[in-house]
Parts: C-alpha cells; structure tokens; sequence
C-alpha cells in the first residue's frame, strides 16, 4: 500500500497534466509550512548523510568529469574567453572589424544566471533546519519538498529581486551595447532579467525621436532548468506568463498556445524518461545530456543570429553544464577556474564565444 501510494505521488506531482495552478507564481509559504510540520521525522530519518557545502543551491554540483570526448566529437567547437563587462565596449568594436571571409564567428556573451528563487530558499531553509541537504533524486514528496505543486515554477524572492538590482546598480553601464536578450521561460529567469536589464525594455528603450530601440526579448526552451521530477523547474501555464511578460517573445516555445496550460516541453520529458523507472517517476535530466541542449541552443540558435552582443539569463545547472562540458578554454587559463564553477545567484560573467566549423 505505501509503496502504490508513494509511486502514484510520484507520478502524479512529476507529470504537468496533473498538476495545472491557479494561481499567478509558486506560493513559498505553503511549502514552507508543510517542511515546518515534517521536518522532525526527516532530520531523524536521514541523519546518516553528510552536510551540504552549499545551503542554498538545489543545482547540480560540478563532477570530477571529463567532457573533453564531448567537445571533440561536435562538428563546430566553442572557444570561449572571459572578460571584464568593462571590456565590452572594446571587444565588440574589434568584432565588427573581424575577417568575415574565415570559417569562425565570434559572439560577446553576458550570461547570467537568476536571482534567489523561493526553491533556494525553502532548501536553504530545510538544510539549516535539518543539517542536511534535501535528496534532490528522492521521488517522495514528503522527503523532497521541490515535488510539491505549490512550488512550481518558482519565483524570486525579495532577497533575489534586490540582487538582481545590484547587478544592475553595478553593471548596467557597461551593457548598453547589447542586442539581444534571451531569456529562459521559467518566471524567476524572466523577472531575473526584467531587473537586471531594465534599461532595455520597451518602455526604457525609446531614442530621442521616440521610436523603440531594436534589442529583442526571446525565450527559449533550450536554456531553461533541468528537466524531470523537480517541479520548481516545470513552467506555470503559459497565459498567466504571457500577461506578466508581454515584451517577451515566447514564440519558439514548444507550446505557445495561450489557451493551453500544458508545459508542453516538460511533459515530452518527463513521459519519455518515466518509463524507465521502477516507480513511474521521471528521471532528472543528467548533465551531460543537459550539454546537448546547452550545444544545441548555442550552435543552432546563438551562432545563427545576426546580433554580436548578447544576453542570455538563464539557471545555475544548465550554465554549469555549458561551461564544462560544451566550452573550450585555453590549457591552463585562469579562464577555466572562472568560468567552470557554479554560478552565484544573480551572478553575470562575460566572455567572448568563437564558434569554429570542423572540416
């Protein structure tokens, strides 16, 4: 009996069907309170495993993995060079003077990830509590509080909407050159780069003579979160997103039907991977396959584009994923240390990505 409870839970919170809100963002509170009622019996139980070095990043960790048999196996390669946002201006001036008759394209890239969402602070919440962190592959929702419904789609706290705006306090000067803006569709990405890069929306944009500037707002699939079981990473339905984020393109979504409330994207996922688990749940999406999309997004999409600067706000583990197991860096750069390591919240890092075509 526990056992078919606990599979039809599982099943149950992973698949988007079944799972459809009312209301516009993820309410902190209600998992919070449900963590509060069980978080005797949870630190009892797991008090066997180890602290967590991070309290509040449910995200992947970097793995003592090579991804080198990765980089050399696609037909572009990516070699990326950190900068200074302060070199931004400078970087993409000798950009537009490139050879335009070789094989290679180079992009300026601001990459950043989100602010504190209320996922990061209900784990950060539940390892100081516990001292322990949550097991992000558990399948029960009683000991992974990132499978309840109310958690889905999570959005930024207050804490994360001020980081965000501290990065704008600091780095805004320096991002006046930027083209084009993509965005994941996952609410705490969007709001992330609202802040961030206020000073490029509609409203903020306009020249002297009144007419719009021409930097464009893009979500795409292929920079959002891990996919698979943790609802923090499935997107709230569509038509609510639309309405809080008109400026935003979200045309190449898999499901962009206002009237439809599926998550279209996550469900193909979760249905696909479900099946191969004894209990019915989804698997979470690996890194390395992660890497694929990351490669995919960079190569079929970013590479493609006619703008030369460019920012991309998209999540801690897909960014740490792209870092290490899609980029190229020279041997032994300090570049490698800098870009290699898991993104702070809120955190921008610029590089310059070379995109070369192997014969």
């Amino acid at each position: 009996m526990q056992l078919t409870r606990r599979r039809s839970a599982a099943m149950a919170l992973a698949l988007s069907s079944s799972l459809q809100r009312s209301v516009p963002v993820a309410s902190y509170h209600v998992a919070s309170a449900f963590f509060n009622h069980l978080s005797g019996r949870i630190s009892v139980r797991h008090n066997h495993r180890l602290k967590s070095s991070s309290r509040d990043d449910p995200s992947l960790t970097s793995e003592a993995t090579c991804y080198n048999h990765l980089k050399q196996s696609r037909p572009i390669r990516i070699k990326a060079k950190a900068l200074h946002p302060s070199e931004a201006a400078a970087t993409k001036a000798d950009l537009a003077n490139d050879d335009k008759s070789t094989s290679t394209i180079t992009k300026l890239v601001h990459f950043q990830r989100h602010g504190q969402g209320t996922h990061n602070q209900l784990y950060q919440q539940w390892t100081d509590r516990t001292g322990i962190p949550i097991d992000l592959s558990e399948t029960n929702p009683e000991l992974n509080p990132l499978l309840l419904p109310d958690i889905m789609d999570a959005p930024l706290t207050d804490k994360g909407r001020n980081q965000c705006k501290e990065q704008r306090i600091d780095k805004s000067k320096y991002f006046t050159g930027v083209e084009l803006i993509v965005v994941s569709p996952l609410v705490r990405a969007l709001e992330t780069a609202c802040i961030t890069f206020e000073d490029h929306l509609p409203s903020a944009s306009k020249r002297d003579d009144g007419e719009e500037e021409g930097v464009r707002w893009i979500a795409h699939e292929g920079i959002r979160e891990e996919l698979g079981l943790l609802l923090c990473n499935q997107r709230r339905p569509l038509k609510e997103t639309l309405l809080e984020f008109p400026h935003v393109d979200f045309s190449l979504l898999a499901q962009h039907d206002e009237r439809s409330d599926e998550d279209v994207y996550w469900k193909q996922h979760c249905e696909r991977t479900s099946m191969n688990n004894a209990d019915g749940a989804p698997q979470r999406e690996s890194m390395e396959d992660m890497s694929h999309r990351a490669y995919d997004f960079l190569v079929e999409y970013l590479y493609r584009r006619p703008e030369k600067e460019i920012a991309v706000v998209g999540h801690s583990a897909w960014l740490l994923a792209m870092t290490n197991a899609v980029l190229e860096f020279d041997e032994g750069s300090e570049d490698v240390e800098e870009f290699g390591t898991m993104f702070g919240q809120a955190e921008l890092r610029s590089a310059t990505l070379t995109f070369t075509e192997i014969n």
